[in-house]
């Protein structure tokens, strides 16, 4: 018996309140000339109608640590792993339930902020679809078109939740006042086929790529990106298994597996990520990764220039980065710091795996005597670290330095453990203050690196493709950016050797842009990777030497519980009896 659900977590709430009006904020193409505009004034011109469209947009994901947003308290996902750690996430200790606050969770559904939330994105966007028909000044092909992208961020939101709570009820208008509403709680089956069924028929009514004028509007390439990263996650252990993650009716009732475990759930996401390639091609390979071969040049511009093809879906929370609290909450108050363990996998510049042990390694950890970088690039941009660029000048990441833990340092907390995040913050200086805001949402890399896991779980890493492509090829346009030398199989053999180095690249590649928490997630990894100890590196200089002291902490580590690969309905909720089927284990 599938869940009859009287009131959705205040999604169908939203839905159904103030139908017939839209607000306005502050931060759309042109304001309104009144706070509130009825809904027939807004669809009666393409200027209002296109303000409309803004909403639905303003509702995207985006990872940036800040306070508005989905993210409680300014996370970034990848603090509740192995890459990061906060001592202000509650997760630390477990010190939450199914009664907790929404703040206490990876994932905010009914944030008063409209940032990442569908519980305002599915609204708007229904009601744009609903209703743009009616604006005289726009063609039908301008009609169809933003249709389509209305329905991408509808898919995108049910991506994102499927990711997060598994079946979802489906939203398919907007609910007026006087409706009654009793959706089921659908299986995880039929929410996922829905999803795609909407990506799939908003690609066909969309371009494969925009004009520069319309650059971050959804194209039919992020409908097709989506649907990949969508079927390779439940394609993976999480969901399709012989045994559900945890036990409990939602189980029973396939709201959070699909009750087995079939190979084909990885051909359908082998499929999807080759018909992006396919129609690629056929564009004349659009999008395509950064790699002019100034590796960290070419990294840059890949995660952070705005306007670049690599990215393939993204999104513009501000106009620029202003380097204060915006997108940077975390990193400014020095609430989540990444874990030594990160920054071990980072390899040796030859491609070999970094080793504290091997005395080269540890006299020159990230430069060497003649101030050249050691390691995979992409460290540098990932991670502060001990004597890299940082404000116009070295970063002294050691005691006694200005980045230095326990010197009284205003960003000592950021690097307590050794290292400080650097992504998007950049050098806080030149490097991204002032420059074009952009959250790349899906990147290239994420393309060819999930269609190279595809492969190897289905045992044909080492058979070339349609495209001659191997899975060893396919990861090797990601890796080699770096300035690495290429992976072949007799270093890394397909099967589990193969996967997990996949996974640590995917670390390497997208580190704080809200993958790795998914990856641990959907390969169940949470005892692993999050309740690991902290790794600890503590450097002290001697004249103009350094030394190099690794520890371990046990007294620093995450505690994990297995119902937590999916996130609870709010307790308040379920005790009004109407029905609704708590997650397995928050009961």
């Amino acid at each position: 018996m599938k869940t009859k659900i009287l009131l959705f977590l205040g999604l169908l709430t939203g839905l159904a309140t103030g139908c017939e009006d839209l607000k306005f904020g502050d931060n759309f193409l042109e304001k309104p000339n009144s706070d509130e505009v009825s809904i027939d004034t807004v669809f009666a011109s393409k200027k209002y109608a296109d303000q409309a469209m803004n909403q639905f947009y303003k509702s995207l994901w985006d990872f940036m640590p800040t306070l508005d947003g989905c993210h409680p308290e300014g996370k970034i996902l990848d603090g509740y792993t192995d890459l990061g750690y906060s001592q202000r996430i509650s997760w630390t200790h477990g010190a939450f339930n199914a009664s907790s606050s929404a703040a206490n969770f990876p994932f905010q559904l009914a944030h008063e902020e409209v940032v990442g939330d569908p519980t305002y994105g599915i609204r708007k966007s229904y009601v744009y679809i609903e209703n743009v028909d009616r604006v005289p000044d726009m063609s039908d092909d301008e009609k169809r078109i933003r249709k389509a992208e209305a329905k991408v961020v509808i898919a995108s939101h049910y991506v994102q939740m499927i990711r997060f709570y598994g079946g979802m009820p489906w939203i398919d208008h907007a609910y007026k006042p006087e409706e009654m509403f009793r959706l089921p709680r659908m299986t995880l089956e039929e929410t996922v086929n829905k999803t795609v069924a909407l990506l799939d028929e908003a690609a066909a009514d969309l371009p494969w790529y925009t004009s520069a004028d319309e650059y971050g509007h959804m194209t039919a390439a992020a409908a097709k990106a989506l649907k990949f990263r969508l079927l390779l996650f439940v394609a993976s252990p999480l969901f399709n298994n012989t045994e559900a993650y945890y036990d409990g009716q939602a189980a029973t009732e396939l709201l959070t597996w699909y009750g087995d475990y079939q190979d084909n759930r990885w051909e359908d996401a082998l499929k999807a990520g080759k018909d992006f390639l396919r129609i690629n091609q056929e564009n004349d390979n659009y999008y395509r990764i950064e790699n002019t071969g100034d590796p960290r040049t070419d990294y840059v511009n890949g995660y952070f220039t705005k306007g670049n093809q690599e990215v393939v879906m993204a999104s513009f929370r501000w106009g620029t980065y202003d380097g204060v609290d915006k997108p940077f909450r975390m990193y400014e108050g020095g609430y989540g710091a990444p874990r030594g363990n990160y920054a071990d996998m980072f390899q040796w510049h030859d491609g070999s795996k970094f080793d504290w042990n091997n005395p080269e390694h540890r006299a020159h950890p990230f430069f060497d005597a003649a101030g050249n970088p050691t390691r995979d690039i992409r460290l540098y941009e990932n991670l502060v670290v001990n004597g890299d660029k940082w404000q116009g000048r070295t970063a002294e990441v050691y005691k006694g330095g200005r980045e230095g833990y326990g010197t009284g340092s205003k960003v000592q907390q950021k690097t307590q453990y050794g290292y400080g995040f650097r992504k998007f913050v950049r050098d806080k200086k030149n490097e991204m203050k002032g420059k074009p805001y952009s959250c790349p949402l899906i990147r290239m890399p994420e393309i060819y690196l999930g269609v190279a896991e595809a492969m190897n779980q289905l045992g044909r890493a080492n058979s070339a493709d349609e495209f001659g492509m191997t899975a060893y090829d396919y990861l090797n346009l990601v890796h080699t950016r770096a300035g690495l030398p290429p992976v072949t199989a007799s270093e890394i053999p397909q099967g589990d050797a193969l996967l997990s180095y996949l996974l640590d690249e995917r670390a390497r590649e997208f580190g704080q842009e809200d993958v790795r928490y998914f990856d641990m997630t959907r390969y169940k990894k949470g005892t692993e990777w999050a309740a690991r100890p902290m790794e600890m590196l503590e450097i002290t200089k001697t004249g103009k030497n350094f030394e190099y002291n690794v520890s371990v902490r046990d007294d620093i580590k995450y505690y994990w519980n297995e119902y937590w690969y999916l996130l609870p309905f709010p307790v308040a909720e379920i005790n009004k009896k109407y029905g609704l089927i708590q997650n397995p284990g928050w009961e």
